[in-house]
Parts: structure tokens; C-alpha cells; sequence
């Protein structure tokens, strides 16, 4: 190819035609700027069509994270709102003149194994940490990234909260509770725990530690209902 245009250039030179040369070199380059500018659109749609697909992955991920998200809020504040109702009957119980029969005796018994039940929701975020952290979201969508970045910052600073609640619950406990019971995971019983119900009528510390427990247990259905508020904005956004 090239010692095709310098025979060219060499004719153009012998004829003497310098403008005709010029007009032909000005053209070629003309078709070489043009190329290049073409194989740089080219390639830039290509990267632009991969980031495309890329942030698509990442939202179907943060989609599929924030929906799981939901399912936990659910699932646990249906467990801990069963919990609590076994909580407030074992307290009816204590207070009723007559004596128990057996189901209301495996009532107490699921309420006193359940009582320090109290933890918080951890939240794994791992598959997307790097995509946050390098501004993908927030170039995708500002208000989404700020509205996520609300959302598990909440969790973050209400499991911390949950998680003082559920030591101080586990403290409360194993001071007032345990002492009160025998507990017989051990054995060959059904039940596995026995205990006096007239002593546990008359004591108040362990009424205490059930409310106590009750209440606990209340902020952290609270705050879970919350999280599945935002987290169901979310995907509103995200869908």
C-alpha cells in the first residue's frame, strides 16, 4: 500500500501538480481522522454497553439482597410477636386463681425457654461493598444511593441498640430467671424444664424479667418494621 501512494506522490511530483498532491495528502488525512474517530466511538460504545450491563447485574443483585431483607424482617417479627404472645399469657397464667392444665403449662414452658431471645439483624452486604465504595450507585441513581445509604445505616445503629437490649435481657436472665427453674435439657422429659408455679406467682423479679423481656423485644419489632417500610421503598425505586 504504501509504495502504491508513493508512486503516486512521485507521478504527482514529476507532473508538477504540488496542489493536486495537497488536496489528495489533506484527504487521505481526512479518511485516517475519520476512521480513528469511528473506531473510538465504536469502542466507547462497547465500554459504555459493558458498564450498562454491569450496573444492570449490580441493581438485579441490591434487588435480590433488599427483597431478602424483607423476607428476614418478616419471618422474625412474626417468631418474636409468637414469643411475646406466649410472654403476656404466662403473665395471665400467674395471675389466675385456679391451676393450669397441660397446654398452658407448655405455654409457660415455651415462654421461659424463650425469654433472652432478642438478637439483632445482621445484614451480609459483602457482594456489594466494592460497588458502593467506588460511587457506582450514586452515579446510577443519586437518590437511590442516598435513600440505601439511610437504609443500612439505620440497621447498622439499631442492631447496635438490639444488641445492648439483648445482653442486658440475657443479664436479666440468668439473675432472675434460671435461679427460679430447673432446666433439664438433658433428660428424657418432654417438657425439659419444670418449675414451681406457685413460687413463680409470687416472684416478682420474674414477672419483671418477662416484661422486661416483652418490651425488648417490642423496639426491636419496632425498628424491624421500619427497615421493611424503607426497604420496600427501595425496591419501589429499584422496579
Amino acid at each position: 500500500m504504501i509504495p502504491f501512494f508513493r508512486r503516486i506522490r512521485k507521478k504527482m511530483a514529476d507532473d508538477n501538480k504540488p496542489m493536486q498532491y495537497m488536496r489528495y495528502a489533506i484527504g487521505e488525512i481526512l479518511l485516517v481522522v475519520i476512521g480513528i474517530l469511528i473506531a473510538l466511538q465504536i469502542n466507547n460504545w462497547n465500554e459504555e454497553r459493558k458498564q450498562k450491563l454491569n450496573n444492570n447485574k449490580f441493581l438485579r443483585n441490591l434487588r435480590y439482597e433488599i427483597e431478602l431483607d424483607t423476607l428476614v424482617f418478616a419471618e422474625k417479627t412474626t417468631s418474636y410477636n409468637r414469643i411475646n404472645q406466649n410472654l403476656r399469657q404466662t403473665l395471665e397464667f400467674l395471675v389466675k386463681p385456679t391451676g393450669i392444665n397441660e397446654n398452658e403449662r407448655k405455654i409457660i414452658i415455651a415462654a421461659i425457654r424463650n425469654l433472652e431471645v432478642l438478637t439483632p439483624n445482621y445484614k451480609n452486604i459483602e457482594r456489594n461493598d466494592m460497588k458502593l465504595a467506588d460511587g457506582t450507585l450514586d452515579y446510577i441513581d443519586n437518590n437511590l444511593n442516598r435513600k440505601y445509604q439511610q437504609y443500612i445505616e439505620n440497621i447498622k445503629s439499631n442492631n447496635d441498640i438490639v444488641s445492648k437490649l439483648g445482653e442486658s435481657l440475657q443479664f436479666v436472665v440468668l439473675q432472675d430467671l434460671y435461679p427460679k427453674v430447673d432446666l433439664d435439657y438433658a433428660g428424657i422429659t418432654a417438657n425439659q424444664i419444670h418449675f414451681d408455679l406457685e413460687k413463680l406467682r409470687n416472684d416478682r423479679l420474674f414477672k419483671n424479667a418477662i416484661n422486661r423481656s416483652i418490651g425488648y423485644r417490642d423496639v426491636s419489632i419496632s425498628f424491624m418494621n421500619q427497615q421493611k417500610e424503607q426497604a420496600i421503598e427501595l425496591l419501589n425505586i429499584l422496579n
